[in-house]
């Protein structure tokens, strides 16, 4: 296995040598490597390392390597001879040259991701994702494309087109002709672009600096600069995120559509997210009508109501061509934040959003795996060993997608349902205008398809109980949304019971009472997520309700409380309500979203049905409660 090896080397490195940051550690184990690629592959040595290999040896190879190739002009191996030695042994035996493994580019890519990690702000995009957005982008430089980031971070999207680029090299010697060509990056942080840099050469030899550094948000039409609006054809990039922080100088903020809104006769301003911003500015640098760009957009601006606005602005500048919801676990550990990888087409000329008649399939997948875990620590398949991830099947099923126009048959049995697609019509449609991947998931379940009066009609009242009444959370670390009572003490929904039909109590000694009618819903997130739905009624004077659960109070002269709590626990119910999640760090739902639910005319019998067996069940689980609560109560009183 290369990685361990790689990251022991680290280790040592680190804590022996005197070099101490991933950006030059991994540049000399660049030399190393490419001396090992130059033995094998010139002079027909295979492996390049052994136990009988020195450090002698390694430097004078070294300098032959340099002498023909020239990366690494004017210099020497910075490791000490007992460093080097410990290399060496970590590498002998391995091949270097092999052609299905870019050991070097592994290599470098591990120390970036620990700088990543180590750096304050910089959330590592995983090298899936990067991958992934070349395969959306279809980058060629053959075909005259350049590939641009401006949020350049670490480098990983440009890294990604880089292995695109020696992917399609005709011979290695193009490779850095076409990366100096056609990779282009900025980062604001000068210290962050020169690990990009270093990043870049460590593959690639001594080519110029790919990764400018300035401000990105200001760049305009100056031709003296790489990268300028309306000039490029492929962007792959990741935007600085967080509601925390906005930007607040007006002379920046007019200079965007996004930032400015009509107020009467005149234009007002208002600060925004860089993210936002971003968005706006990557779309006006690509070319009109043929550049497209591969961007990590916060789920919050794809989903969420007060987003709209972003989503018709970007409805009139860009045809959308492809969601990819990304995983949970995506920029875990460092934060939960929720995002999907967005393809989108500069328009020829921008429209008005009544003009949008958009016709064509859209792309949808929702991955289930990003290779590791919340931790940060790679998972593996038990069964294989490999890495547990589902990107290559997506990156599969989109490249049917463009070639043949559908999804491969074998596709959906692989991965549940991780890939379909939906007209550009029906999203135009959705009067949210919603654009994540989950939201039409359901669509593509084969689920029955229900129709009939909303449940809006059914109830008195949906309500959430807080300041505001505006969103109702999806809790994700317990069986059910808690409710806080006066002693400081939470009361789980599960020890919330039927009675009779008529009443619902507490377990327990707090022997809360009221009558049966409220509906509660919350949602718990396991892998793919599960949502918990209980009948519940309480006094309010003896519970106080968490602000973000939102409560249904039903109608019982228009339908029993039963039959709609059994509806909302369905498979159905719940792929509805877990269409309607957005946000992006807190899963929340609106009231009216769920005021909206078709409630299925059914048979009187077949409710009468459902309503008794629901209530049967209610009735189980509450002296399934008892129990428990009795044998505990037993174990202390024979212990007494």
């Amino acid at each position: 296995m290369f990685e361990p090896r790689i990251r022991k080397l680290y280790d040592h490195l680190y804590g022996s040598g005197a070099l101490k940051t991933p950006a030059a550690i991994g540049a000399e184990i660049a030399k190393v490597l490419h001396t090992g690629l130059y033995i094998e592959t010139v002079e027909n040595i295979l492996p390049a390392f052994d136990a009988a290999t020195s450090a002698a040896a390694l430097r004078a190879a070294f300098a032959r390597m340099n002498a023909a190739w020239s990366l690494h002009p004017d210099t020497d191996i910075a490791f000490a001879d007992f460093d080097l030695a410990y290399v060496i042994q970590h590498l002998g035996g391995m091949s270097l040259s092999d052609p299905n493994h870019d050991l070097l580019g592994d290599a470098v890519e591990i120390f970036r991701s620990d700088w990543a990690k180590q750096a304050g702000g910089q959330f590592f995009t995983d090298q899936r994702v990067a991958c992934l957005a070349m395969t959306l982008l279809r980058f060629n430089p053959h075909n005259g494309d350049d590939l641009v980031d401006v949020c350049a971070g670490t480098g990983g999207f440009l890294l990604a087109g880089l292995a695109r680029i020696r992917r399609l090299a005709p011979k290695p010697s193009d490779i850095a002709a076409l990366a100096t060509q056609s990779l282009k990056g900025q980062e604001i942080d000068a210290g962050v672009a020169a690990v990009a840099n270093a990043s870049l050469k460590s593959r690639v030899g001594n080519v110029p600096d790919l990764v400018a550094t300035g401000d990105s948000l200001r760049i305009d039409h100056d031709a003296a600069h790489r990268i300028r609006l309306d000039s490029h054809l492929c962007i792959a990039t990741n935007p600085p995120f967080g509601t925390k922080i906005t930007v607040k100088d007006p002379a920046l903020l007019k200079t965007f559509a996004l930032a400015t809104h009509a107020s009467g006769n005149t234009r007002k301003l208002s600060v925004r997210a860089p993210d936002i911003l971003f968005l706006e500015k990557n779309l006006r640098l690509l070319k009109p009508g043929v550049g497209r760009m591969a961007m990590v957009i916060l789920y919050q601006l794809l989903s969420g109501p007060q987003a709209r606005y972003v989503r018709e602005w970007l409805w009139c500048q860009g045809r959308v061509r492809a969601v990819i919801d990304l995983p949970i676990e995506t920029f875990q550990p460092h934060t939960g934040t929720k995002a999907s990888l967005v393809l989108i087409e500069r328009r020829a000329q921008p429209l008005t959003f009544n003009a949008v008649a958009d016709t064509h399939d859209i792309f949808f997948a929702v991955p289930r795996w990003i290779g590791h875990d919340r931790r940060g620590k790679t998972i593996t398949c038990a069964d294989a060993g490999d890495i547990l991830t589902d990107f290559p099947a997506v990156e599969a099923a989109y490249t049917h997608f463009i070639d043949h126009g559908t999804i491969p048959d074998n596709h959906v049995p692989t991965f549940d349902v991780n890939a379909f697609t939906v007209s550009a019509r029906d999203v135009l449609a959705e009067p949210t205008l919603r654009l994540n991947a989950t939201f039409y998931a359901a669509r593509a379940t084969p689920l029955p398809a229900v129709s009939g009066p909303p449940l809006s009609s059914f109830v008195q009242r949906i309500f959430c109980p807080g300041p505001g009444g505006g969103h109702g959370r999806y809790d994700s670390g317990g069986a059910a949304a808690c409710h806080e009572n006066p002693a400081g003490r939470d009361a789980e929904f599960w020890q919330l019971r039927i009675v009779g039909g008529e009443m619902i109590e507490r377990a327990g000694d707090k022997g809360c009472r009221g009558e049966c009618g409220d509906v509660r819903a919350a949602q718990e997130r396991h892998g793919a997520g599960r949502t918990a739905v209980d009948i519940a009624a309480l006094e309010a004077a003896s519970f106080a309700v968490s602000e973000h659960v939102i409560r249904i109070v039903p109608d019982p002269s228009k339908i029993d409380p039963a039959y709609l709590a059994a509806l909302l626990r369905s498979a159905v119910g719940q792929a509805y309500l877990a269409r309607g999640i957005f946000g992006s760090v807190i899963n929340e739902i609106t009231p009216a979203y769920v005021g909206d639910m078709p409630v299925p005319s059914l048979d009187p019998a077949a409710i009468v049905e459902i309503s008794a067996a629901m209530r049967a069940a209610e009735t189980a689980r509450a002296a399934a409660i008892d129990g428990f609560a009795r044998a505990q109560t037993l174990i202390i009183q024979a212990l007494t």
